[in-house]
Parts: C-alpha cells; sequence; structure tokens
C-alpha cells in the first residue's frame, strides 16, 4: 500500500503531465468548474481557478450561440446540460465556440469522460478536455466558399453558382452560407445557378427545395437558373413539385427576373 508522499509524488506527476498539454482541461459538475490545467489559465488570462471563479462559476457561461445549432449551449430547451450531453453522445462531434478574455472568438472540439477511481468508482464529476481546431474550421470555411461562393450582383441580389455534385454536407453548408449572407447584406434575392451540377435526381431536388424554403423564411426570394431541357424532364418524371418556386433556363433570364422583386 502506498504511503502518503508516495500518493502526493504521483498527483504532482499527474498535474505536471496535465499543465503541459496543450489542450484545455477541465473539471467540472456540468454547472460549476472544479479544476483546470495550465492551458485553460492562459487561454482566460488567469492566475488560477479561483480567479476565475470570482468572475463566473462555469466555461460554458463564455459559449457563444450562433444560432447555427452547430456549437454547445449551456443548456438545451429540454433541460440537458452542455456537459451531459458530451457523456451521453460520445461519439458525437461536439464543438464549442468560446470568447476569451481578448474578446476573440475560438473553436474548440469537445469530449467529455466521467470521472472513475480504480474501483469503478463514479463521481458527479466530469472531465472535459477543448481541443482547438479554429485554423481547421476556417480552413473548412474557405474551401467551402471557393466551392460554393456567393457573388453580389447589386446591393439586393446576390449569384451563387453550383459546380460538380451536390451532396448532403455540401447542401447544408451551402444552405449555412446563404442565410448567413442573406442576414449580412440584406439579400433581397439569391439566384442559384445548377447548370455545373453533374447530376439533377430526386436527392438534388430535394436539397435544393429546402434551400429555397429556408431562404424564404428569410424574407429571400430564391430563383433557380441552368434548368437544362434534360433537367426540366427529369423533374418531371421525378414527380417533383416546384410550385412557388421561380425557374429559368439561362442566368441572364434570372437576373432580368431579379429586377422584378
Amino acid at each position: 500500500m502506498k504511503n502518503k508522499v508516495e500518493i502526493e509524488e504521483e498527483l504532482r506527476k499527474t498535474r505536471l503531465i496535465i499543465d503541459a498539454q496543450p489542450n484545455i482541461v477541465i473539471l467540472t459538475n456540468g454547472e460549476k468548474l472544479l479544476d483546470a490545467n495550465q492551458a485553460f489559465l492562459d487561454f482566460f488570462k488567469v492566475e488560477s481557478v479561483e480567479k476565475f471563479l470570482e468572475k463566473t462559476d462555469c466555461i460554458c457561461d463564455f459559449f457563444i450561440n450562433d444560432g447555427s445549432n452547430k456549437y454547445l449551449q449551456k443548456v438545451y430547451p429540454d433541460g440537458t446540460r452542455w456537459a451531459d450531453l458530451l457523456i451521453q453522445e460520445p461519439d458525437l462531434l461536439h464543438k464549442a465556440m468560446i470568447l476569451n478574455s481578448d474578446g476573440e472568438k475560438t473553436i474548440f472540439e469537445v469530449k467529455g469522460n466521467k470521472l472513475i477511481d480504480q474501483n469503478n468508482t463514479y463521481f458527479n464529476q466530469d472531465v472535459i478536455v477543448f481541443s482547438d481546431i479554429t485554423t481547421m474550421e476556417n480552413q473548412a470555411i474557405l474551401i467551402a466558399e471557393m466551392e460554393t461562393p456567393i457573388l453580389e450582383i447589386n446591393e439586393q441580389t446576390t449569384l451563387i453558382p453550383l459546380i460538380g455534385i451536390l451532396d448532403s454536407v455540401k447542401s447544408q453548408n451551402l444552405m449555412e452560407n446563404i442565410l448567413i449572407s442573406i442576414k449580412e447584406r440584406m439579400t433581397k434575392v439569391a439566384i442559384i445557378d445548377i447548370e455545373g451540377i453533374v447530376i439533377v435526381d430526386s436527392a438534388v431536388a430535394a436539397h435544393l427545395i429546402k434551400i429555397t424554403k429556408a431562404t424564404k423564411l428569410m424574407g429571400c426570394t430564391t430563383i433557380l437558373s441552368g434548368i437544362a431541357p434534360e433537367v426540366a424532364q427529369t423533374i418531371v418524371n421525378l414527380g417533383i413539385n416546384l410550385d412557388g418556386i421561380y425557374t429559368t433556363s439561362t442566368l441572364k433570364d434570372a437576373i432580368k427576373l431579379s429586377s422584378n422583386f
């Protein structure tokens, strides 16, 4: 059996290892911060956990919710706390956008585990690790913008030329980018040119319809341009309902139509 000195030495070494980690590591009960490593203190520019607790109890108070549901929230509508969600859904990718002491936004991948001792006894505490993925996220956004650029035709109209394959991931990114653009630019008309899409099937049509419905909720009219004869025939054969959606065969016609809104 280890004596007190040996135990204290092991704890000291463990602490040194945790403090050497570049990732933020914290111990929490989901509502209050209990302990944190040096990376946490450096990020928030505080001398100790006690100093941090003088400002607020939880790191979750610095979570930014941009309305996209991509990032962790302090508490969800059903009452689930952010730390509980990490434990309940460990296989999902959880991200948090956090405001640091300089007012800068940093994006983290977040993983959590219940604290257990050597006897497999569970404590009402969670070990949470925050890994900075801001650079990767910014690169992903840049690539997405290059794949689906949003071009400004005039103050009220934007053009989104689609090229290649429109899958569910690309569709979701496209919709998010369009909605953000509508909000930032006060866009009234969005022209989505699909002439460059390789295949237009029921799945692609469903993605496009979903996007047009979302833009309509934002007060923006969407026009689908580049509807070639074979695409029109495919849509008819598939029985896809495009009622209420403006379509044109050419981009030129779409730009002309946009002036009516």
